[in-house]
């Protein structure tokens, strides 16, 4: 019988295989994406602690500043309220300030003003005590920690005050800040610490605050200010004229043949006709559209808009800085290359790396350079006149955008209302008051009906313990017995209107330390130098109201056409009576009227503070190029031939006089001081022209 043969074969199955692979590489796959998946998920859990640090980092350090922005209102605001007679703040005054151990024999009076915003239970004795009542009133004060409750704390043996947190949100565990003020034991600073938290992240700052006294404005004065061509005043301008002493209006003073509160002229009238009908037509838009009283228009204003489109083909924002002031109108009318620059010395703007460029204004040396050379720190370095403050326009021989002009960089602040001021002179204040005023960011660039506390009332009274200082430092009667030569000159020297004449002794190239100048000298000094203290006698008890003028004489040829002149009495009979009864028949040899001459001061002038002003008998004019130097470090003393004698002649004077130097070049209330020449004088190098540099308060 015969069987089939089977044949048995042994293979692997294709599918099987497949499968087999898929399992491999799907699970390689998984492992792979799951790694991947694990350490995006770590990198992303990364990114996220590390953006909620930088999160946190970024909130504390605004924390911390914000705390340091808020110290400085709240000292700023506190320290207003102490009013204290004393001038100078050293380190003893000022620490009994802050920690309340004022000695008002020692130290002089202080006041202490009521709160501005809160209510405190306790009047506080010092600084630090107010700055922890302002503190304890703050609504916005969390807890953090235990103990935050319990706080501000005061320690009166270190002068520190601790602050509770403040809460920057209204949310639970919002970001804040803690302040800490310091006093430094060495001198009269508080050093202020902030820490700034958010979370558990912390960042602290520190900045120290001197305590000071000082006038803040440029320019403040219980009469009226006239600024006029070619001045540039760098800080605010206050007057109180127009209200009396206890701030109510003096209708009287505001009428019309009185004059106004404050007269500011233009730089830019006078030098071309056809300008002057430009400013003409600028003035008149500015008096009628200005809403903020700057002095200038924006082209985008609304309302100031529309005082543009009165002129639009005069009235040009030139500079491109959002303004249109009077420099505009002058930069457009000579600017002849319509290149937004006006040339006034093509020598300098070479020099400056302007390449060769054509003159295109010469009317006013004097003008030109007083704008180019307008802050020297363009670059706000510390370094005034660098090669990179030329490069932002200091001193390149153009006028452009880059000088910044304004004719006064600081508010104007009035005692008295606008309208009382415009209703009395019936006419719009800033008809008087012309060119543009560049105030702080945060002010406003006119105020009126300012208050006791932001225009403060500056008297003579508050100037007589310096004033008694320099009297005893002055000790040198060094005087010639006989003058050089002796000439006569019209007083005010210069003017064409001259009020007066006297016969001066004169004295030249002398040197003078500590001198004292008796009553009824009334000389010309020439070219002399004053080391020191230069102290001015006069007649304190002047109260006769002739006193002023008897004794003034008047000039006349004689006879005509002969070139002699004779100097009569200008009023005949006119006597004055003097403290002690005696009558006499003229009051210039109880007085003094001096005329400084090229002459360099290292030190301070002073003099006798005179009980009524008389500005024909007592007044001191400085004209040429008068100097003054107190400073070693002084830049101008590089250029001064005599720099280095100077130099020796300041290191010289005895520390604790120097300092009292330091205070004021000039310190003479109830004397006319006139600064300067009655014309507009140019050398023939501007450079030489002349100039007076005057430091410190001026008092006069």
């Amino acid at each position: 019988m015969t069987y089939p043969v089977h044949h048995t074969y042994l293979c692997r199955s294709p599918d099987r295989t497949r499968r087999g692979v898929s399992s491999v590489l799907a699970m390689m796959f998984l492992v792979i994406f799951s790694s991947l998946a694990a350490a995006m998920a770590v990198v992303a859990q990364g990114n996220l602690r590390t953006a909620d640090s930088y999160l946190k980092v970024s909130r504390a350090m605004s924390a911390a500043e914000t705390g340091l922005v808020f110290a400085t209102r709240r000292l700023d605001k506190e320290a207003r309220r102490f009013v204290v007679d004393k001038g100078v703040i050293d380190q003893e005054f000022g620490h009994a300030l802050w920690m309340g151990q004022v000695n008002p024999s020692q130290h002089g009076e202080i006041t202490v003003l009521p709160p501005d915003g809160y209510d405190e239970n306790v009047k506080p004795d010092g600084i630090m005590h107010a700055i922890a009542n302002a503190h304890l009133a703050d609504g916005h004060n969390i807890v953090v920690d235990a103990g935050d409750g319990a706080l501000p704390s005061v320690n009166d043996d270190t002068g520190t005050v601790i602050a509770p947190p403040v809460g920057l949100t209204d949310e639970e565990n919002p970001a804040h800040f803690r302040l800490r003020y310091q006093l430094l034991a060495d001198e009269p600073v508080v050093r202020v610490t902030s820490q700034g938290f958010d979370g558990n992240v912390s960042r602290t700052l520190q900045l120290d605050f001197r305590i000071d006294k000082r006038i803040e404005y440029a320019v403040v004065s219980p009469n009226r200010i006239m600024i006029g061509k070619n001045v540039r005043v760098e800080g605010p301008l206050g007057s109180r004229y127009g209200v009396n002493n206890d701030g109510t209006p003096n209708y009287s003073d505001l009428e019309a043949t009185h004059g106004h509160p404050m007269i500011v002229r233009s730089d830019f009238y006078y030098l071309d006709d056809a300008l002057d009908d430009k400013l003409d037509v600028f003035f008149d838009v500015v008096a009628e559209y200005d809403v903020k009283g700057d002095g200038r228009l924006r082209p985008n204003h609304p309302i100031e808009g529309q005082g543009v489109q009165q002129a639009p083909d005069v009235l040009v924002d030139y500079t491109g800085d959002g303004y249109i002031t009077d420099f505009d109108l002058f930069l457009k009318h000579y600017d002849s290359t319509g290149d937004g620059r006006v040339v006034y010395d093509p020598a300098l703007a070479a020099e400056a790396g302007h390449g060769t460029l054509p003159l295109e204004f010469d009317d006013d040396l004097q003008l030109a350079r007083l704008i180019d050379t307008a802050f020297p720190d363009r670059t706000g370095d510390g370094e005034k006149g660098t090669a990179y403050d030329v490069a932002y326009g200091y001193r390149d021989g153009i006028l452009d955008a880059r000088d910044m002009y304004a004719k006064v960089h600081g508010r104007l602040a009035f005692a008295v209302a606008r309208d009382d001021w415009e209703d009395a002179q019936g006419i719009n204040y800033q008809e008087e008051v012309m060119g543009p005023i560049r105030a702080e960011q945060d002010e406003s660039p006119v105020l009126f009906e300012a208050d006791e506390d932001t225009l403060r009332e500056v008297n003579t009274d508050m100037f007589n313990a310096s004033m008694n200082v320099f009297d005893d430092i002055a000790v040198n009667y060094d005087l010639p017995s006989e003058p050089d030569y002796k000439v006569w000159e019209e007083v005010a020297y210069g003017s064409v209107g001259a009020y007066d004449y006297f016969e001066r002794p004169v004295y030249e190239d002398m040197t003078f330390e500590n001198l004292r100048i008796p009553k009824g000298t009334n000389a010309l000094f020439k070219n002399c130098t004053f080391i020191g203290v230069t102290f001015i006698e006069t007649e304190i008890a002047n109260d006769d109201p002739n006193w002023n003028y008897v004794g003034a004489v008047e000039r006349r040829e004689h006879p005509p056409g002969s070139g002699d002149y004779i100097y009569p009495p200008k009023f005949a009979g006119m006597t004055a009576e003097r403290s002690n009864g005696e009558v006499v028949t003229d009051t210039k040899p109880y007085s003094n009227n001096i005329r400084f001459h090229d002459c360099t001061f290292i030190g301070t002038i002073s003099g006798h503070k005179p009980n009524a002003y008389t500005h024909w008998r007592n007044k001191v004019q400085m004209t040429g190029d008068t100097r003054y130097y107190i400073d070693p470090e002084d830049p101008g003393l590089e250029d001064d031939p005599q720099g280095d004698e100077i130099i020796d002649a300041i290191e010289s004077i005895d520390e604790p006089h120097l300092e009292e130097m330091h205070k004021s070049s000039i310190l003479m209330p109830g004397w006319s001081i006139n600064v300067g020449s009655f014309t507009n004088v140019i050398a023939e190098d501007p450079q030489d022209t002349p100039r007076v540099n005057l430091k410190g308060t001026i008092v006069a």
